[in-house]
C-alpha cells in the first residue's frame, strides 16, 4: 500500500512538472510574441513617423511604404493618427486619415468585430468612430445582430452620430441601454447643429440623464440658436432643468432681452438668484443696477458676493459701490460691496 502512494505521488509530481514546463514555455513564447510586435511596431513609428508628418503637412506623395503588414504596423499608425487628432485641428490631415483608413485599415477592423475577445472589438469601434472609418457602416450594423455590451453600444451610437444622425437619433430612443449626463455629452457634442437641436423639439419625452445632457452641450457649444431654446426651460416646471438652463445661457453670454430674467431675481432658489447674478454681467450696468442691488443684499452670502463681483465688472461699477456704501444699512450688504472693492482696487 505505502509502494503504490509512493508511486502515485511520484507520478503527480511528474505531472505537475509537466504542466509546470509547459505553462512556462507558453509565458515564454507570449513573451516572445509580445517583444516581436513591439520591435515591429517601434521599427515603424521610427522609419515612417517623419514620412507622415511630410504627407500631411508638407503635401509630400503618399508613398506605399506607409501601408501596413500586419497589426505591429497598424498599432503604430494607431499611435501616430491619434497623436496629431489630439494636438492638431486640420481638415486636409483629417480627410487623408479618413481615406487611408478606408484604403488600408478597414480589413484589419472588419476583423477584429469579429473577434470573441471584447477588448478588441472595442478598440476597433474606437478606431472606426476616432478615424471616420464610414465604410465599416455595415458592419457595425451587423455587431448589433450578435450580443453586445453595453460600452459597444455606446462605441455604435457614436458611429452612427458621426455617420448617420437619423439611425442615431432612432437608436438613442431604444432602450438597450442608459448612459450618464457625461457619456450623453461625449455623444451630442459630436452632432451637426441641425440634428442636436432636434432634441428641443421633444424635450419632455426624454429621460433626465438626456435633458440635462442636452442643456450643457447647448451651453458648451455656445451657439446663439439655442438661446430661445433655453429660455424657454426657464419656464420648466423642474428646479434643476431651471438651473441648468441659466447655466446654459450663461455659457453663451448673450442676453438680447433682459425681461424673461428679471422675476428670476426673486427665486426661491439661491441657486437660480446666483446665476441671475452672473449672466446681468452681460447686460449694461445702466439696465442691471437695480436688480443687482437688490441680490446684493440677499439673504445668501454666494449671491450676495457674485452680485458685488458682476456691479464691480462695469467700468463704472467701483463707483456705483461706493455710492451704494454711502446710503445703504445693509449691514452684510455694505460688508461684501467694501471686501469687493478692496479686492478690485488691490488687483490693479
Amino acid at each position: 500500500m505505502i509502494e503504490l502512494s509512493l508511486v502515485f505521488l511520484l507520478a503527480m509530481i511528474a505531472l505537475l512538472l509537466i504542466v509546470l514546463c509547459g505553462f512556462m514555455l507558453y509565458i515564454f513564447y507570449q513573451r516572445q510574441r509580445e517583444v516581436a510586435f513591439n520591435k515591429s511596431r517601434d521599427h515603424y513609428l521610427k522609419d515612417y513617423s517623419p514620412h507622415w508628418y511630410d504627407y500631411f503637412f508638407n503635401n509630400e506623395i503618399f508613398s506605399v511604404v506607409l501601408i501596413p503588414r500586419g497589426n505591429p504596423q497598424v498599432k503604430a499608425i494607431e499611435m501616430i493618427f491619434s497623436s496629431y487628432l489630439k494636438n492638431i485641428t486640420n481638415e486636409e490631415m483629417t480627410r487623408k486619415m479618413k481615406d487611408f483608413a478606408n484604403l488600408y485599415l478597414k480589413q484589419f477592423y472588419e476583423k477584429d468585430l469579429m473577434s470573441k475577445r471584447w477588448s478588441i472589438r472595442m478598440n476597433a469601434l474606437y478606431r472606426i468612430a476616432e478615424f471616420r472609418l464610414d465604410e465599416l457602416l455595415d458592419a457595425c450594423r451587423k455587431l448589433e445582430d450578435t450580443k453586445y455590451s453595453k460600452e459597444e453600444f455606446f462605441q455604435l451610437l457614436k458611429i452612427y452620430s458621426i455617420f448617420q444622425p437619423e439611425l442615431f437619433m432612432q437608436k438613442i430612443k431604444e432602450p438597450n441601454a442608459h448612459y450618464a449626463e457625461s457619456e450623453y455629452r461625449r455623444l451630442f457634442v459630436l452632432l451637426e447643429e441641425d440634428v442636436f437641436i432636434q432634441f428641443f423639439e421633444d424635450f419632455t419625452s426624454w429621460p433626465a440623464s438626456i435633458q440635462f445632457a442636452v442643456i450643457d452641450t447647448a451651453g458648451a457649444k455656445r451657439n446663439m440658436k439655442y438661446i430661445d431654446k433655453l429660455e424657454q426651460l426657464l419656464m420648466n416646471d423642474d428646479d434643476e432643468i431651471k438651473i441648468r438652463a441659466l447655466k446654459g445661457l450663461f455659457e453663451i453670454g448673450v442676453i438680447e432681452n433682459i425681461d424673461p430674467y428679471i422675476p428670476f431675481v426673486t427665486s426661491h432658489l439661491w441657486e437660480v438668484r446666483l446665476m441671475i447674478g452672473k449672466i446681468l454681467k452681460y447686460v449694461p450696468l445702466a439696465y442691471t443696477f437695480p436688480y443687482l442691488k437688490q441680490l446684493l443684499q440677499d439673504e445668501n452670502w454666494w449671491v450676495r458676493n457674485q452680485a458685488a463681483k458682476t456691479i464691480a465688472e462695469d467700468r463704472d461699477g467701483i463707483e456705483k459701490l461706493k455710492e451704494f456704501i454711502s446710503y445703504s444699512n445693509d449691514a452684510y450688504a455694505l460688508e461684501m460691496a467694501q471686501e469687493i472693492i478692496t479686492r478690485k482696487q488691490g488687483s490693479r
